[in-house]
């Protein structure tokens, strides 16, 4: 008897133990994630049991599930804050899998899943850590699997399955556990496994399968599939019930004889298939398998329907699919760590770089290099003495809600530790005179004199204790006509003109354009604007226009002044893109963003990537600014806790018999 019909003899105990488990938690994780979006992530035997989750949630919400490997999971980049994430893993051990979980927090899932039997792997410890995840421990008569998964494989298609139901608007309850066990015992009978045997016995290691699914059936096609190649059963092309008469049959015409086709229908899917088989070849040799309704029990089932299918495959072709042998390279490359490597280094910061300049395109730019440019940065951060620290406002300090308000406290008791170390504290921003009233309503009087604040982006440069309300700037001339020409256009605006000139700077509201793309455009034919004497930036919730003069670096340049040589100066802001107004305070190697980050990897980049931004990016910046001298801090790298799973250090190392069943 083969290894492999040694495991499928004892399933139906598997099958056994889940029937009498509780599938409550599994059910309320399905329910709690049915409005959202969901990644479903597994490799080898643990695919299928992805492909089978994202039949679940169709056909119980109607709901979509992306379903991935781990590398394309760790290379994707998408923001996955409202997002879902499902990880499937038979010992939650493998270096792949605890990849998913450093890559899954680094995109900021909103919650992760993981089933497996293994509580004690270290991904079910890693996302056992946070309390909004949860892993699902599944019993399993036999721990091992052999090569093919098998145990883990039906247990956790048996757990969705039950799960799925309490799910349900109108469970089946104890009628659909008794109907699960019946079924997986007669699928596991000796007399249903002999026949498939006898009906498979013409199929050779030198045939090619080609296996025509019902996309409905994509689960069973896919154990089919992966089991056939990952056993060395024989070749094997899959494709669906209509894609196949894209091109496929060709293969059939000239090689059909060395070609052994599987068909895997449903009900609705019947009529394509039996349309198709009438017009081949009658000498082509043809399996169909029915399926049903390819609901949720009968795909549960039709997965163990597939194992037998292969343990037939393999009686007919001599290979044992539970120990069909393997080189060296193989247990090495399953051992292999590099996609575990490369998902800690991906961290927050580097994906928010990458989604900058995936978005911009460059011609010719070398995204690799980025991850070399996140490590410079750090290094440059962390060894930096600082000695002044310059400030954007709205969007950094204060949040957007807060704009009408002052500072919270936690940031302003940050600053007042800071002046008192003698750290020199300075605002670069956009507004005009509101800033300073609102810092000098929190600060200390005795700060006012030695905070410095550059208005209007730099325009206008100020100690705190000097309301500009009152000492006014001097009004620019090419801001006055670049005004009286926005005035003039009322069709770039939605209702009346807004804007605000106020001496050395022009702002206008997002949502007072008619068309914000097209406005930038129109801008062109602004005589001040046209010549290059007046520019325009973007900051949180409007555009500024400014002198081609004017610069939040002059705030830079006049703190400098101030400093000793080998005092560094951190800048942070929230608009670091191309266009934002803090893009130029920001690009260089001691600027941190709190918000957008632009495409140049020697720009702007952030510390804690989307997940955490403004304020609250802002004050576990500042907490971790410790004294190293007289006036001087630096950067405790270690406290910021940047590197997601950096507690995670060991890999386990799986046993020969469970090389690849994971």
């Amino acid at each position: 008897m083969s290894r492999f019909s040694e495991k499928l003899d004892t399933l139906l105990m598997t099958a056994e133990l889940i029937a009498r488990a509780d599938m409550g938690a599994l059910a309320d994780a399905l329910r709690r994630g049915r409005c959202r979006p969901a990644v479903a992530i597994g490799s080898g035997g643990s695919a299928i049991a992805a492909q089978y989750f994202a039949r679940c949630r169709e056909t119980l919400f109607e709901a979509t599930t992306q379903v991935v490997t781990p590398a394309e999971f760790v290379l994707g980049n998408d923001d996955l804050a409202q997002c879902d994430v499902w990880l499937f893993s038979a010992g939650a051990d493998n270096p792949d899998s605890i990849a998913s979980v450093v890559a899954a927090r680094a995109r900021g899932a909103a919650h992760i899943h993981l089933l497996t039997r293994n509580a004690d792997g270290l991904a079910a410890r890693a996302v056992a850590a946070d309390l909004i995840n949860r892993v699902t421990i599944l019993p399993v008569a036999e721990t091992k699997d052999g090569f093919l998964a098998t145990h883990s494989l039906v247990a956790s298609v048996l757990a969705l399955l039950l799960a799925s139901d309490l799910a349900s608007a109108n469970p089946l309850g104890e009628a659909i556990r008794a109907a699960m066990v019946n079924n997986v015992r007669e699928r596991l009978s000796r007399s249903t496994r002999q026949a498939v045997q006898a009906q498979l016995a013409n199929v050779q290691s030198d045939d090619v399968l080609l296996l025509i699914a019902d996309p409905q059936l994509r689960a069973v096609a896919e154990l089919i599939e992966t089991s056939a190649w990952e056993a060395a059963l024989c070749p094997v092309q899959r494709t669906d019930l209509r894609n196949f008469a894209h091109g496929r049959h060709t293969w059939l015409h000239h090689r059909g004889d060395r070609t052994v086709i599987f068909a895997l229908v449903s009900d609705y899917g019947r009529d394509i298939w039996e349309g198709a088989n009438a017009l081949l070849p009658e000498a082509l040799r043809r399996h169909v398998f029915d399926f049903g309704s390819a609901g949720r029990f009968s795909t549960a089932i039709g997965i163990v329907e597939g194992l037998v299918i292969v343990e037939a495959i393999g009686a007919a072709t001599g290979i044992d699919p539970g120990k069909p042998g393997i080189g060296e390279f193989g247990r090495q490359l399953y051992d292999e760590d590099c996609l575990l490597s490369l998902s800690r280094q991906l961290n927050p910061a580097v994906r928010h770089k990458r989604a900058a300049a995936f978005e911009r395109d460059n011609v010719g730019d070398d995204r690799t290099s980025i991850l070399t440019a996140c490590l410079a940065r750090r290094e440059s951060l962390a060894q930096a003495r600082v000695g002044a620290i310059i400030f954007d406002y709205d969007g950094t300090i204060i949040s957007d809600d807060e704009r009408f308000g002052q500072p919270r406290s936690e940031i302003v008791d940050q600053l007042i530790r800071l002046d008192a170390l003698g750290v020199r504290i300075a605002i670069a921003t956009g507004r005009g005179g509101s800033g300073g009233k609102a810092l000098r309503g929190v600060l200390p009087v005795v700060m006012h004199a030695r905070v410095l604040i550059g208005y209007y982006n730099g325009a206008y440069i100020q100690p705190l204790n000097v309301d500009i309300e009152v000492e006014r700037p001097t009004t620019d001339p090419h801001l006055a006509q670049s005004f009286a020409w926005l005035e003039s256009h009322p069709e770039l605006f939605s209702g009346a003109f807004g804007g605000r000139f106020s001496d050395v700077q022009i702002s206008i509201k997002l949502d007072n354009l008619a068309d914000y793309r097209a406005f930038p455009a129109a801008l062109a034919d602004c005589p001040p604007i046209a010549s290059g004497a007046v520019r325009f930036k973007r900051s949180g919730h409007s555009i500024d226009f400014f002198s081609a003069g004017t610069s939040k670096m002059s705030v830079v340049d006049r703190v400098r002044q101030a400093l000793p040589d080998d005092a560094a100066i951190l800048c942070v802001g929230d608009s670091g893109g191309r266009q934002g107004n803090d893009n130029e305070l920001l690009s260089h190697e001691h600027g941190i963003s709190v918000g957008t980050v632009c495409d140049r990897h020697d720009g702007c980049w952030t510390l804690f990537g989307k997940s955490l931004i403004g304020p609250e990016a802002l004050l576990r910046l500042l907490q971790a600014l410790k004294q190293v001298g007289d006036g001087c801090v630096c950067i405790e790298m270690a406290s910021l806790e940047l590197d997601s799973f950096a507690e995670i250090s060991k890999i386990g190392e799986p046993d020969e018999t469970s090389v690849r069943h994971d």
